[in-house]
């Protein structure tokens, strides 16, 4: 059985990376993993508007999709 895919934390980020690109693969793994009745082959608007409401509850700031690619981004704290 495969490994189950992970929505990434937010708080894993750092100020030298405070964002992560998502590719299909781990967009659609995440989504059919959380609708098992609705499973997709696509990254169609309804898998991305469920996406990016899952980002926002999960304390990202912004997702943002370039085509079936969905970048995560967080404001991250510079402490000196």
């Amino acid at each position: 059985m495969a490994r189950p895919y992970i929505f990434p934390d937010p708080k894993d980020r750092s100020p030298n990376e405070p964002t992560i690109a998502l590719n299909q693969q781990k967009v659609l793994g995440i989504y059919n993993q959380h609708h098992p009745e609705d499973r997709r082959e696509k990254v169609t608007d309804p898998v991305k508007e469920w996406f990016r409401d899952e980002a926002n509850r999960q304390g990202w700031k912004e997702a943002t999709f370039h085509g079936s690619v969905c970048v995560l981004s967080v404001d991250v704290e510079v402490t000196s």
